[in-house]
Formats: C-alpha cells, structure tokens, sequence
C-alpha cells in the first residue's frame, strides 16, 4: 500500500472519530467506534486488505458526515475477515430482496499492481462470455 494511500485512511479515520460524536443515536455512535477499532487494526500489508479497509472507512466517513449510519455499520463487524465492499453490498441487496441471489466472493481473474504503485490492471470473466478489464494509471509527478 502506498504512502498516499495510509495517509488518506489516516485522515478518514481522524475525520470518522471527530464526527462520531455528532451522531444524534448513541447505538450509531457505538456501533461507529466499534468499526473504526475494527478497521485500524486490519492489516493492510496486501493491496486487496487496504482497498478492503480504505473502502469500508470511506463509506463511514459519508454517512457519519451526513449524520447517520446505514448498512453494513448498523450491525456490529464481524470477527472475520471482511468481504469486500461490493459483495457486502450485493449481500444485503439480496436478504432484502427475495429475487436477487446471494453473490460469493467477487474475484478478479486477473488483478496486478505495479511495484511503484501507480498502475493497476484487473480483469474478471462476465457470465456468459466475455471479459470486464479495468485499467488505473497515474502519471509521474502526480501529487
């Protein structure tokens, strides 16, 4: 993970704790300290752990900002290693919904990044042919 990439986490959570207390329901306020405490102590040693985890504080940054908390962050976060965002999500489209499936794990096929971090590739096979590519890059000097 990328210095850049700490430091924006760093500042969402400084910016989730400081609003924190602005929420209006002491459970949301709760429930907002026990996923920080969860998000600051996953790791992010691997790039798809700290997209994970810069993700989830993302999102609580835009709901705490806007003064509530919507799913995932109204139940308490699990003991186990979080799915990504995306497939949380699907998950709780899909218990409110009967007609929409359950979804697994959303793995790319192909995923790569370059060792000085700015560029990223990843590629996953759509059901019923065909191929969705995703290319990032950041030009040098790019602050």
């Amino acid at each position: 993970m990328s210095e850049k990439d700490k430091e924006e986490f760093r500042n969402a959570v400084r910016e989730v704790a400081h609003l924190c207390v602005r929420l209006d329901s002491p459970y949301d306020r709760v429930r907002c300290c026990q996923w920080l405490r969860k998000l600051v102590a996953m790791e992010d040693e691997t790039f798809e752990l700290a997209k994970i985890r810069n993700e989830y504080v993302q999102l609580l940054r835009v709901m705490v900002q806007h003064g509530y908390l919507r799913s995932p962050f109204i139940q308490p976060p699990p003991e186990i290693e979080l799915p990504s965002l995306a497939e949380c999500v699907a998950n709780d489209l899909a218990r409110r919904s009967p007609i929409f499936p359950n979804t697994g794990p959303i793995a790319p096929v192909v995923m790569h990044s370059s060792p000085d971090g700015r560029a990223y590739i990843a590629a996953k096979r759509i059901p019923g042919g065909g191929v969705f590519c995703y290319l990032a890059v950041t030009p040098d000097g790019f602050e």
